[in-house]
């Protein structure tokens, strides 16, 4: 009865492990997300076209661009790069 119990304990520590890295990966992945489509939306709003980058640990890690062509149109979209 013990050497199951135990390694039932062992087996509960490993789950958690394992779903504590996910629920984490989870996370960052939908903040990831978020600040895109928040990039995306600044750059889609400037009325003349222009850049909005996006710094990580104080380097541009990418760069959202609006052409002044793309401008005129109804459905300007952003382009995303890596910087």
């Amino acid at each position: 009865m013990l050497p199951a119990l135990l390694l039932l304990y062992y087996a509960m520590r490993r789950l958690r492990g394992i779903v504590e890295m996910l629920v984490e990966t989870h996370i960052a992945d939908r903040a990831e997300r978020e600040q895109r489509a928040t990039m995306v939306a600044t750059a889609q709003s400037l009325p003349e076209g222009g850049a909005a980058a996006r710094f990580d640990r104080g380097r541009p890690s990418w760069l959202f661009r609006k052409d002044p062509a793309e401008a005129a149109g109804p459905r300007a979209v952003a382009t995303r790069e890596a910087a």
